[in-house]
């Protein structure tokens, strides 16, 4: 398993998403921003976990997107952004002698890309352990194998197929945060697989495909999800029974194949809506997934409809937004 860039040498680690939806590099705005804060969270864990004395360090995650993949890329010089970030936040004012000598070396002797291999080691591991057990939550380990002084503990799949880990990666699973990894394992398709790691070490390298999924995603993320099928931002024509409207809110309850939508017009009022109250109609417009956040990720569409049409009596007649 290898990155594109893994001859690059101006590259320290990465994640990725590949396959036929990110054939060109592209990836949705919002879904990038997602991920992009995903991944920042996940290396500043793994950091913490490593180097506790590093609990606020800022740093930036710069970002390459190539043809074939979309990449999230970190440079071999991370100490130029480690450094700065530390500057920023005056982090030898909060961290203490520790990194106060390291500010007297001018920070050339801290071994940042160190901190962040261990980082990537331990999240490729912890993910490796995830994929082996077929969860993130089985806390209770049995029937284990030991080697080299008990530093090396062998764990077995339901299959009875051990994985032989280093403790403390061992010890990072069973401490695992919730939804750690679910921002960027939500956006994964069976066209669009994730892989992150380190360039060089083709050992501390993962992949995430589709039929993976489920094991990084809560849940509660990907159940009941209602009408999956519409996608946000999605043209649909739906027919259905109109319940009530609310002024204040400017929307209409839609039932539909039994849920109640709320649909918002793109224009107009809906104090306007008087014969199609209460009827049967057809509505056309755009799916809604925005949650409070802004992230597309809302378990209940909602339509910002451009026409309403009666269908009772089959005489088509239509809300006109734009009276």
């Amino acid at each position: 398993m290898e990155s594109n860039t893994t001859s690059d040498p101006k590259y320290l680690a990465f994640l990725k998403y590949k396959g036929k939806l990110v054939e060109e590099g592209f990836l949705d705005a919002r879904k990038s921003a997602e991920v992009l804060l995903g991944f920042d969270e996940i290396v500043r864990y793994f950091i913490r976990q490593e180097n506790p004395e590093f609990y606020n360090v800022e740093f930036e995650v710069p970002v390459r997107i190539q043809k074939g993949t979309w990449e999230a890329l970190i440079p071999d010089n991370i100490e130029l952004f480690l450094v700065k970030g530390i500057l920023a936040w005056g982090a030898a004012k909060y961290f203490g002698s520790a990194l106060n000598e390291m500010a007297k070396k001018d920070f050339k002797d801290i071994g940042f890309k160190n901190i962040i291999k261990d980082a990537f080691r331990g999240m490729t591991w912890v993910i490796k352990i995830g994929k082996h057990f077929k969860s993130m939550n089985r806390k209770k380990l049995e029937n284990l194998k030991f080697k080299e002084k008990n530093e090396i503990i062998g764990i077995p799949d339901d299959n009875e197929n051990y994985l032989y880990v280093p403790k403390k990666y061992l010890e990072f699973y069973t401490s695992y945060p919730e939804k750690l990894f679910s921002k960027i394992s939500r956006i994964i398709e069976p066209e669009r697989e994730l892989i992150l790691g380190l360039l060089d070490e083709t050992d501390s390298q993962v992949n995430i495909d589709h039929d993976h999924k489920f094991i990084f995603v809560k849940q509660e993320d990907i159940q009941d999800i209602i009408f999956p099928g519409l996608k946000h931002n999605e043209y649909v024509e739906l027919e259905g029974h109109v319940t009530k409207g609310n002024e204040k809110s400017n929307t209409i309850g839609f039932e539909y194949n039994g849920h109640i939508l709320s649909c918002k017009p793109y224009k107009g009022k809906v104090i306007k809506i008087k014969d199609e109250m209460y009827s049967n109609c057809k509505i056309k417009g755009y799916i809604d997934r925005l949650d409070k956040f802004g992230n597309p990720t809302e378990k209940k569409p909602k339509i910002i409809f451009v026409d309403l049409i009666l269908m009772n009596e089959n005489d088509g007649k239509s809300f006109d937004l734009f009276k």
